[in-house]
């Protein structure tokens, strides 16, 4: 019984990364798991002439999370379901321009690093959040995969609006105050829901 969801932030494209997870972190009720579990760095990213046909983007970090099914517990008059959340960094779509390298300084460089790993940071809360929801919530027998579908996709939405407010915020100008206040907001979001 699997159910199988993939987002790609900014990027239409269905394709998927068969690397094995690096991190299971159990949680009551499931598991996430994150590949890679480090913070990225530039060789996770593929170098490319022009993304997205768009000269004004210097690097885009693409994510997926892939929602397994593990148990579906009789509970009486409900269920409740334990599921892996599989976050994944899609390092085909993980992209940075060719002459970024050659343009930017060392401290440029470093900060849109830093930028991107908030993208997958924030994909990775999205995968503990859905977890958290799925965790709480008193499935119906019948309608469990509808129900798990409408969590999922409430999640997917966040993680798209959070991922376009980051951007808009920190980015649109550059905007270190706001990158800092994103870093806390997302470090705290992580803490509490491991």
């Amino acid at each position: 019984m699997k159910l199988y969801f993939l987002l790609f932030i900014l990027w239409p494209l269905l394709l998927s990364t068969n690397e094995p997870s690096e991190k299971k972190e159990a949680i009551k009720g499931g598991l996430v798991s994150v590949n890679p579990n480090r913070p990225l760095n530039w060789s996770d990213f593929k170098k490319v002439n022009l993304i997205g046909n768009r000269s004004t983007i210097n690097a885009i970090t693409q994510s997926t999370c892939e929602i397994e099914i593990l148990k579906i517990i009789n509970k009486g008059n409900h269920v409740s379901l334990d599921i892996e959340v599989k976050i994944n960094l899609h390092k085909e779509l993980s992209q940075v321009k060719n002459d970024f390298f050659k343009t930017r300084d060392a401290a440029t460089k470093e900060r849109v690093l830093h930028h991107e790993n908030g993208h997958y940071l924030i994909a990775q809360l999205i995968g503990y959040r859905i977890l958290k929801a799925v965790n709480n919530y008193k499935f119906d027998k019948k309608n469990h995969r509808t129900q798990l579908n409408k969590i999922i996709k409430e999640n997917f939405k966040d993680w798209k609006r959070l991922d376009e407010q980051y951007d808009a915020q920190s980015t649109k100008p550059h905007n270190p105050e706001m990158q800092a206040r994103w870093d806390r907001f997302i470090a705290s979001e992580l803490q509490s829901l491991k």
